[in-house]
């Protein structure tokens, strides 16, 4: 019984060797922090830096692959076209809105800016409290007047 046990040691102790390297290799995640993301952290996208793709309609039968950057205020839009008898993408639009923020009304429906600030005061005037009388308090409780 003894042989058994002393046969066994070097089996265990390349197991325990092996769950050892194992354990340091989850742990040591190569382009890891070892430190806890902060709770409001959003988690890095991969590759993104600020480039987003998603689909959309352009028309009743036509859709398009949309791209949006955000850190060069740049939106452009590809869509199917054939070519040959081959499907190509094309860029059909694309534009910067860097600029368009500085502007306070251009092509917009009804009520513009100058009517919504206009109703927003008329608002807050109605809703600031007036400079009434305070109300006197009777002179006996409801108790009292219907004894």
């Amino acid at each position: 019984m003894n042989t058994d046990r002393h046969s066994n040691q070097p089996v265990l102790w390349l197991i325990a060797i092996a769950l050892s390297a194992i354990a340091l290799g989850l742990w040591l995640k190569p382009g890891q922090s070892m430190l806890p993301a902060a709770l409001a952290q959003v988690p890095s996208l991969a590759g993104a830096r600020g480039v987003y793709a998603f689909t959309g309609q352009l028309d009743a039968n036509r859709y398009g692959l949309f791209m949006l950057d955000i850190d060069q205020g740049t939106i452009w839009c590809y869509e199917f076209d054939n070519v040959n008898g081959a499907r190509k993408l094309r860029l059909s639009a694309a534009r910067t809105w860097i600029y368009d923020r500085y502007l306070k009304d251009f092509n917009s429906a009804p009520p513009d800016f100058r009517m919504v600030q206009q109703l927003v005061a008329q608002q807050r005037a109605q809703d600031a409290p007036t400079s009434a009388p305070a109300l006197a308090l009777p002179d006996s409780t409801p108790d009292e007047q219907h004894r």
